[in-house]
């Protein structure tokens, strides 16, 4: 691109809004411009607020009366719609753009929370990533003997997710939970080949070694 004022060739690398050589050209164009009355040239905007695709206009104007709202800056709303152009441009109407592709594709000098902000609002975010504490269950479940790993797995999962008989426990609640039984899953594989082979008689064998609150959490996590 050329400087409006004078011709040159704006240096590499310049501001896509940039019009002007350097500022002597700038001044010279206003001066011009105000002894003709010549109106100033339309302002610069984003290619995709003028897009082919009604998804990436959409996300665009989006992007725009969210950062006038919140104060975002003008280089921080140009860089959110360089992010939704790469992830936006040529997609399906109706396709939702998930976490993993937004973090994966979305442009280095792109906000990838801001855009994924702007996608949500706009009913097309899809949330794909595993929560902490499911890959938090499966690692330390994997680390259990065979024989107790899956169905330790299991109980860790239905106190997450919940069943027709309990409500969903929260994540601290199966951390907790989970501490509590650890030192007597260690002791029962120590002879026990699985789960289903522990005894009443092993279980209050384990719990009549504890104390207070120690006790009452272990027998509310056995239960």
């Amino acid at each position: 691109m050329n400087c409006l004022h004078c011709g040159t060739p704006l240096p590499a690398g310049s501001r896509r809004d940039r019009v002007y050589c350097n500022n002597a050209c700038s001044a010279r164009a206003s001066g011009c411009r105000r002894k003709s009355g010549t109106p100033l040239p339309p302002r610069w905007q984003h290619p995709a607020l003028t897009s082919d695709s009604p998804l990436l206009r959409a996300a665009a104007e989006r992007a725009r009366h969210l950062g006038e709202a919140h104060d975002w800056s003008r280089s921080t709303i140009r860089c959110a719609m360089d992010g939704l152009t790469v992830l936006l441009d040529g997609r399906a109407d109706g396709v939702r753009v998930t976490l993993t592709e937004i973090r994966a594709r979305t442009p280095r000098h792109a906000s990838a929370p801001r855009v994924a902000e702007i996608l949500a609002g706009l009913g097309l975010l899809e949330d794909d990533t595993v929560p902490a504490v499911r890959s938090w269950i499966s690692r330390r479940t994997g680390e259990l003997p065979l024989g107790f790993a899956t169905a330790v797995r299991d109980w860790l999962l239905v106190l997450l997710d919940g069943d027709t008989r309990s409500r969903p426990r929260s994540a601290t609640t199966i951390y907790v939970y989970f501490t509590a039984v650890q030192p007597l899953i260690s002791r029962w594989s120590a002879d026990r080949g699985h789960l289903r082979e522990v005894t009443a008689e092993d279980i209050r064998a384990g719990l009549d070694k504890l104390r207070g609150h120690q006790l009452h959490t272990t027998i509310s996590a056995v239960r």
